[in-house]
């Protein structure tokens, strides 16, 4: 699904696919796992959302996260690879008062806004690519992990489609 930009139409299409793929697969997660699925959900941006991505602008924050945040509020998959985390711009804020920006190379600073289930890292620059912080630090050293936030919210969108195919009900195993 390319984008040129994170419109509101292509974060409504994605949020609404995404959550499509989670119905599929939470429908089946116990059986096929063994175990209750954690709140993997896409929570949509409401008012006080929105105020908080505004303020995000007056932060000096990339104009691709605030775009995110004025439609998505915040996105957890904790069953999804390692788990993937979105967070909330209300948080991200706070991180940025408590931090500040953070080192991604002698170069270029960014604005923590996800993490995965270890405690990795994911940071937007200011030219909005995404990077990886490689421990779960905010001082050790990031690496490019998308050329671009739209890129990185594809990259996402694959692994749940992966995870959907992976939990769907196999034929050859249907009758067992």
């Amino acid at each position: 699904m390319p984008a040129p930009n994170l419109s509101t139409n292509w974060l409504t299409t994605w949020q609404r696919e995404i959550n499509a793929m989670l119905e599929q697969t939470l429908a089946r997660f116990e059986t096929v796992y063994g175990y209750p699925p954690g709140g993997n959900k896409v929570v949509v941006a409401d008012q006080q959302s929105r105020a908080a991505a505004a303020r995000l602008q007056g932060a000096a924050v990339p104009a691709a996260l605030v775009a995110f945040y004025s439609s998505i509020a915040e996105l957890q998959l904790p069953d999804i690879d390692h788990g993937y985390f979105i967070h909330s711009p209300d948080l991200v804020l706070d991180h940025l008062t408590e931090y500040g920006r953070v080192r991604l190379t002698d170069h270029r600073t960014g604005i923590v806004f996800g993490s995965d289930g270890g405690g990795i890292l994911f940071a937007l620059d200011q030219t909005e690519q995404v990077h990886r912080s490689t421990t779960a630090s905010w001082s050790d050293d990031f690496e490019p992990a998308a050329p671009s936030l739209t890129q990185f919210l594809e990259q996402l969108h694959r692994a749940v489609a992966d995870f959907t195919d992976d939990t769907k009900p196999h034929p050859a195993t249907e009758n067992i």
